[in-house]
């Protein structure tokens, strides 16, 4: 009976995680050692109640066969790390590495080309979409004219300085080559 309730705590709980998210994530575990780097932690809510739902399933399964009570606990252990680190290693792991987060200074967009997706007037703002290199995403940022003069939608442009809220930009020449950054002061 103790392994059946085990189970239904364990399916219970994965279920409510499944259903409500992380409410009941457990952490990193601080300094425990715990932690993979930046990978999810194996004692993570997810996998601890899997090893809870199969330990009490596998424990009854034994209980129910008339196996020595040391030997339903055995097998019960065994079969929840195997479960638990079955889970980890092929469902949790593969999918943290998947959304894996790309880290990009804005300083990284500096001398890249871009296209302008909203006119930007002489003396205003526009938008532009720049794709930066290992990120496969586009982003789109406020802009600037450096010289002041209007720039047309679908104009490609080099970024020439980043600044907190827009990127000063000049169109490439015809034949795209590089525009000159501006002067330092």
């Amino acid at each position: 009976m103790v392994f059946l309730i085990i189970f239904g705590v364990g399916l219970l709980l994965t279920v409510v995680t499944f259903v409500i998210g992380e409410l009941f994530d457990l952490g990193d575990w601080g300094d425990s050692g715990a932690e993979i780097g930046d990978s999810p932690s194996p004692f993570s809510s997810r996998v601890l109640f899997v090893f809870l739902t199969a330990f009490g399933g596998i424990g009854f399964i034994g209980q129910t066969a008339d196996w020595p009570v040391g030997g339903s606990i055995l097998a019960a252990l065994a079969g929840g790390v195997a479960v638990a680190g079955g889970t980890f290693f092929l469902i949790v792991l593969p999918m943290a590495k998947q959304q894996g987060s790309v880290h990009l200074s804005i300083d990284d967009l500096l001398n890249l080309e871009a296209q302008v997706t909203d006119e930007i007037p002489g003396s205003g703002v526009g938008k532009i979409s720049v794709v930066p290199p290992g990120t496969g995403t586009r982003m789109a940022r406020a802009a600037r004219s450096r010289d002041g003069n209007l720039i047309r939608a679908g104009t490609a442009v080099r970024i020439l300085s980043v600044g907190p809220n827009t990127v000063t930009v000049a169109p490439l020449d015809a034949a795209g080559a590089q525009v000159p950054p501006p002067p330092k002061p």
